[in-house]
């Protein structure tokens, strides 16, 4: 017997340690999280050492404790940036029946597009204005329909900041 339930508890935790910090690990919380978890839940089996030893398997607790501790982890941090994005302001929507809010968006889809490389700039117009496939972008401009997709999507990364103020 040991010298007192403090030391059986350190002792036990020591021992279970290696097993909590890889199934965390494996379980995907990141090494901030992993550490601060194993601290929770050791601060846990000690609290409720008295009940624990007694367990018929106390790291099976320890275990179950850890993956609660880490699925609550996750669902405050999802909480969270729920609420920041609540708090985002919206993005000004064009109203299609107020001619001076289209023209001020027309123009700045003119704009942008103008300060596109020629390529990006005729794969965003000859999908999104001409309707046209990949494969007849590609035909176009003398490249794969692949790399017409590609330059149409970077077209339209580089549009964004530029005219993203306009709608979501």
């Amino acid at each position: 017997m040991s010298e007192s339930p403090a030391s059986d508890c350190v002792q036990f935790l020591r021992g279970v340690e290696p097993r909590l910090r890889a199934y965390l690990y494996y379980a995907g919380a990141g090494r901030e999280d992993m550490e601060d978890l194993v601290q929770e839940t050791c601060l846990k089996a000690h609290l409720h050492w008295g009940e624990l030893a007694g367990h018929p398997e106390p790291a099976a607790w320890v275990l179950l404790v850890a993956r609660n501790l880490l699925r609550n982890r996750r669902k405050r941090v999802e909480l969270e940036r729920r609420a920041v994005e609540a708090r985002k302001p919206e993005a000004h929507r064009v109203d299609p029946r107020d001619p001076v809010e289209r023209a001020e968006l027309s123009a700045a889809i003119q704009e942008a597009l103008a300060a596109l490389p020629e390529a990006h700039r005729e794969a965003v117009l000859g999908k999104i204005w001409g309707g046209l496939t990949w494969a007849q972008i590609g035909t176009h401009l003398g490249v794969s329909e692949d790399t017409a997709a590609r330059l149409f999507a970077r077209g339209l990364r580089a549009l964004r900041p530029k005219i993203g103020r306009f709608a979501s």
